[in-house]
């Protein structure tokens, strides 16, 4: 059997599903679970499963600065221990005997392609595997992917610039978030990409800050025309504005051109995320969210794409795409008469050279499918079609007349633009300026009239404020911030960080405490300026990183050795380390407002002192050098994880239900309380007061209600009398109900299901002395 490997449940619910594998099947926990069927097992990763792991786990346990810098030989290490019981399950199945080949169908880009492969050498996994490569999870599209399915090898490039950008900013983000956090005490969070977009972020709020305006005069006619001469001064501005006033005023120039605007490009994530910034305000990392979404709800194509092309062969798939919206009332008109002119499918949309992983997001065929949307993934899904739609459109036509104007001898300018043919701007979004012209101005060369002059101020504005939708486009073209001419070639296009990482990175910015959001806006806050303005410039570097995100596209698009990389990286850590130890820094104090809050969840029954939620556990703030109590979330005893909820009660002395195995491996429920040594916390099992059904026939004892049956508690060794649950001769199912009524009327009333509908019987004991049985009463 093929073991298909997808990186959410969602997905590999879908490829079940096209793949023909319908058949849930449960790992011992009783939730985790895979699909079956078709010689197919479908199972899902969750994320990431694997990583490099915590300082901890090569042996530095300790934040010296002593220790700094460290670079460990790096081993794969399991991530969140909620995930256990889903990595336990994995690794069973890829070591099953009957799986004899894997395939890898996690999302189809560098951290899917790192995600597999962590999971598949974390289990010493030698089986071959093929690579499922898709750009959208439509059964038709996963049908293709599998009878296309591709080498591994061919990934192998990919997989090395993911994991050497992972082991890279391993080493950058814990040598230099401790190196920091040592000095400021202060869980600080360095990054390759993150600290240089700070360090951008504050030069722009330190531009405004510090910006002074200044103020000059144009003078201006009625028809809208401006003076090319500016004033600085005021009263002569006014003085000319006196002079010209009523004079003649000559067209000496009224120049006629035909223009046309082209259509804009398909999507890309950072397009998607910028314009959704504008459009609806929503930032980076909502749009992201919901664009996967939409891609898993098998509306739209893969979201994490730089490019906005699609390839030649997607040609027929959008013109079946366009004739379904033709369906759908709100673009019926509109898909009328785009194919009355006809799809404009040419190189603006369509180039195979222009597509590296993933080409531009675009909606399915599933447009007409009646799924369930949020307000927001409506907005967004509209966009994307409004965009494919656009982009098919034809080219916007208008004339543009040039004037100019003299008078007293001073020229004056007027564009005035008058559309031709609509075309695709007809759909613009609402938020790009209108530029159209609502009256129509005609002049004629040597034409004349009386002047009617006016001032206009001109005051210089400051830079804005970064928002998500310019913050984007900044790591998306980082070029324009780099002087380095051949380095700003080479990054050109690429920009630093990548479409599945930039939104993250602007949160972890915000959680840091660095940058605030207000409004639409994204500011320095004081503690980020103070913060950046300590750093030495090689850690804020952003050419340093631009050119390290550009040897991550070499290793991967040409196969480049990572190793001149890696040394790069490494003594830029040791310098910067260095440095720091040998210089004086004035230390800066914060307390992060985004920290989780710490909840007093109750008092310490050894020391009483606060008990807090951990990540792993709830533990005792005297801490381990203290009375050492702790109570863990997750237990290899218990199927439940102890919530937040439960510790408040266990630490109360109450009880709480928790699921677990016995013996047999069946599951139970029952209700524990802590017991603590003194050296370890345990959990005890509270026996339930056992409630007597009424006197055994035979001997007078009490019965009882078990697991399968009724017994006497005089046990097997007693008198032996039971009565079972399922009473198979009969067919029914016998309630403690039942068993009561038998025991003090000698008969009961039990309904039974059939085909043709529920049937009610009277049954009475009979004891033989050796076997109890139920005898239907005639």
């Amino acid at each position: 059997m093929k073991l298909i490997i997808a990186e959410k449940p969602s997905v590999a619910e879908t490829i079940a599903h096209s793949v023909g594998a319908r058949e849930k099947v449960y790992g011992n926990d009783g939730k985790t679970f895979c699909y079956s069927g078709n010689n197919y097992y479908v199972a899902y990763a969750a994320g990431h499963l694997y990583g490099l792991g915590m300082p901890e786990d090569y042996g530095f346990k300790e934040w010296n600065i002593d220790d700094l810098p460290f670079f460990p030989e790096f081993s794969i290490h399991a991530t969140d221990e909620k995930k256990d019981e889903l990595r336990n399950f994995l690794s069973e199945i890829i070591n099953r005997s009957d799986v004899d080949e894997l395939v890898c169908a996690t999302d189809a880009g560098r951290e899917g392609e790192l995600i597999f492969r962590h999971i598949y050498y974390a289990n010493n996994c030698t089986k071959p595997v093929k690579r499922l490569w898709i750009n959208s999870v439509t059964d038709e599209a996963i049908r293709e992917g599998m009878e296309h399915l591709k080498p591994m090898s061919d990934f192998d490039n990919m997989y090395t610039a993911a994991f050497t950008r992972e082991k890279l900013d391993w080493i950058i983000g814990m040598n230099l978030s401790r190196l920091y956090g040592i000095a400021d005490k202060y869980a600080h969070r360095i990054g390759r990409v993150k600290t240089p977009l700070l360090n951008i972020i504050v030069e722009r709020d330190n531009e405004i800050k510090n910006f002074k305006s200044t103020t000059s005069y144009r003078l201006q006619l009625a028809n809208g025309a401006v003076s090319k001469d500016e004033f600085a001064n005021k009263a002569d501005c006014e003085a000319k504005a006196a002079e010209s006033n009523g004079n003649i005023v000559k067209v000496i120039k009224a120049e006629k051109q035909e223009k046309s605007e082209n259509r804009p490009e398909l999507y890309s994530l950072a397009a998607l995320q910028m314009d959704a910034n504008d459009l609806y305000g929503l930032s980076a990392s909502e749009t992201l969210e919901i664009a996967q979404s939409l891609y898993e709800k098998k509306l739209t194509t893969y979201p994490r794409t730089d490019s906005r092309y699609i390839p030649e062969d997607l040609k027929p798939e959008i013109e079946k795409i366009v004739e379904k919206l033709k369906d759908k009332d709100e673009y019926s008109d509109r898909i009328q008469k785009l194919l009355s002119n006809g799809l404009s499918l040419d190189s603006r949309l369509v180039d195979n050279n222009k597509i590296t992983d993933h080409h531009a997001i675009i909606p399915t065929e599933n447009v007409l499918s009646n799924v369930s949307l949020s307000d927001n993934e409506r907005k967004v899904y509209e966009m994307i079609i409004n965009r494919l739609l656009m982009g098919l459109d034809k080219k916007y036509r208008y004339s543009e007349m040039t004037y100019e104007f003299e008078c007293c001898g001073i020229v004056y300018e007027l564009v005035c633009k008058t559309p031709i043919e609509l075309g695709w701007k007809q759909f613009r979004p609402r938020y790009e300026e209108d530029t159209e012209d609502k009256e129509i101005i005609s002049y004629a060369e040597n034409d004349t009239f009386s002047a009617d002059v006016t001032i206009k101020e001109c005051t210089t504005q400051p830079k804005k404020h970064f928002t998500d939708k310019s913050l984007i486009s900044v790591m998306e073209n980082i070029d324009n911030r780099i002087s380095d001419k051949s380095l700003k070639e080479a990054v050109s296009g690429k920009g630093i960080g990548t479409s599945a990482t930039r939104a993250g990175i602007i949160e972890e910015l915000i959680k840091a405490d660095y940058i605030t959001r207000k409004g639409k806006q994204l500011c320095a806050t004081d503690f980020g300026i103070e913060f950046i303005e300590s750093l030495p410039d090689n850690v804020k570097s952003v050419e340093r990183t631009a050119e390290w995100e550009q040897c991550f596209d070499n290793i991967q698009q040409k196969g480049i050795s990572p190793d001149k990389l890696t040394d790069d990286v490494v003594t830029f850590i040791k310098t910067t380390v260095a440095y720091e130890k040998s210089r004086e820094r004035k230390p800066l104090f914060h307390e992060n407002p985004n920290a989780p809050k710490h909840e007093i969840l109750g008092k310490c029954p050894r020391c009483g002192k606060n008990i807090y939620e951990g990540k792993a556990n709830y533990y005792c703030e005297s801490g381990k050098d203290g009375c050492g109590f702790s109570i863990w979330k997750q237990s290899k005893y218990f199927l439940t994880d102890i919530s937040p909820n439960m510790a408040i009660e266990l630490l109360k002395g109450n009880a709480v239900k928790l699921k677990a195995k016995n013996k047999e491996d069946e599951i139970y429920t029952s209700e524990y309380v802590l017991d603590d040594t003194g050296t370890y916390v345990n959990f005890k099992r509270l026996q339930k007061e056992r409630v007597s059904l009424g006197k055994c026939p035979r001997c007078g004892k009490n019965i009882y209600e078990g697991k399968a049956n009724y017994y006497c508690e005089s046990g097997k060794d007693g008198c032996g009398f039971s009565i079972w649950k399922e009473d198979k001769f009969n067919g029914i199912t016998v309630s403690a109900k039942n068993v009561s009524d038998l025991l003090s009327k000698g008969k009961t009333n039990i309904s039974k299901k059939t085909l043709n509908g529920t049937i009610k019987s009277e049954y009475c004991l009979e004891d033989t002395g050796k076997y109890v049985n139920l005898r239907k009463d005639e």
